[in-house]
């Protein structure tokens, strides 16, 4: 079932995932330094801090618009608002996980390296597969929004007496017609697609992390199940019997260092899930309160749309791959319990059975993922988590 090639493009795929993470936000998750030209890293650091500095100055500044625009609509009104609190709650999320990347980078080392004894092939590529699915997805809703907000601008600027704007910003005016006025509106966009970019390269690290942890419980229970044929194999029962206990604690080894992982994840992520959650309710509530406000012509539906979908996807993404580890997990005192012990006899199922009893015990204790340290993740939580944006919209309206 072992097939050491597969398991070495598995720890290739999360190598190549960091790097790419790195390219875009100038942080290094990976447990090992970045394989890139060292001369290019030290010029890539210092204009990464620039850049850096731009984004918080954008993120920062994007409330004042309200104070120094005059004459903005009641859909323009939301719309700073809807913007200004999406991006501080994405950007505030971004922070956080780059605060803990030496907890993500040991996470990384522990899911590519110590737990790569108990590898099969069957379920990493499963897993590599619902990774490409999950990030595909994550692409596509990453950029429409970006784009539709963009070709929006660009439409209104070209059939009306307007300026190409996509995020009203605290400067220029919107009425400044200047060519000055006009390339800083360019830039200011530029800017908000590089804070997406930067958001989306977090979230790309943390869904794969998820689907990667909820697979090792899935590799576990695999693992348990085929401890039965270690009594089907040849040798004399009482080294068979030997096998099958030194695989057991192997088993109980490898359960404990995923519990370790899973506590890793919700220490380093507690508040991007919640960060996540407020999102989803806050910007889903100020895009149904524009889509009331707006003329619902095409051009200002469609970043309306894109933009809620890439919120609920996102947040999909993010809720269903943290469920899917309560799933799994569930799974495991099933599969311990029908490894094989009553095979042994003896002394040895004396031994056996309280090591069976031990693990078990440890893993009926229900595995949950957390947003604000009380909402469960998962597939029924996120149908609450829409659901509750409508209702705080329907007692509004």
């Amino acid at each position: 079932m072992n097939n050491p090639n597969f398991s070495c493009s598995y720890i290739r795929y999360f190598q190549k995932l960091t790097k790419f993470v790195y390219i875009i936000t100038a942080t290094n998750f990976w447990f090992k330094d970045v394989k890139l030209p060292n001369r290019f890293v030290k010029v890539y650091d210092s204009v990464s801090k620039f850049l850096e500095a731009i984004v918080i100055a954008f993120v920062i500044t994007g409330f004042g618009a309200s104070y120094t625009q005059k004459n903005l609509s009641e859909k323009q009104s939301t719309d700073i608002l809807m913007k200004s609190v999406s991006s501080l709650f994405v950007y505030t999320m971004y922070g956080c996980v780059v605060y803990n990347k030496i907890e993500i980078r040991e996470l990384l080392y522990s899911l590519t390296v110590s737990l790569k004894e108990i590898y099969n092939e069957e379920v990493q590529k499963q897993m590599l597969m619902k990774i490409k699915m999950y990030m595909a997805g994550l692409v596509f809703v990453g950029c429409c929004p970006m784009t539709a907000y963009g070709v929006e601008g660009a439409f209104y600027a070209l059939t009306s007496n307007v300026t190409f704007t996509t995020v009203i910003p605290i400067w220029p005016d919107l009425e400044d017609r200047s060519f000055f006025a006009g390339f800083a509106r360019i830039l200011i966009y530029i800017v908000w697609l590089l804070m997406v970019a930067h958001v989306m390269a977090i979230y790309s690290l943390i869904i794969c992390i998820s689907i990667c942890l909820g697979y090792q419980y899935a590799n576990l229970c695999k693992y348990f199940l085929d401890l039965n044929t270690v009594f089907d194999g040849e040798g004399s029962i009482e080294e068979r019997e030997r096998r099958y206990e030194e695989g057991v604690k192997v088993g109980i080894k490898m359960h404990n260092i995923i519990l370790r992982c899973v506590n890793q994840m919700q220490s380093s992520c507690k508040i991007v899930y919640g960060g996540q959650i407020l999102l989803n309710v806050c910007v889903m509530l100020l895009l149904m309160i524009q889509m009331m406000q707006s003329d619902r012509s095409l051009p200002q539906l469609a970043p309306i749309v894109s933009m809620a979908m890439g919120v609920l996807v996102s947040s999909g993404l993010f809720i269903w791959s943290a469920g899917d580890i309560t799933v799994e997990a569930g799974l495991l005192p099933n599969a311990m319990f029908h490894s094989g012990w009553h095979n042994c006899r003896g002394l040895s199922s004396v031994r056996v059975r309280k090591l069976i009893t031990f693990a078990m015990n440890e893993a009926q204790h229900v595995v949950v993922m957390k947003g604000l340290g009380v909402i469960e993740l998962s597939y029924d939580s996120y149908i609450a988590i829409v659901k509750s944006s409508y209702s705080v919209f329907s007692i509004i309206y």
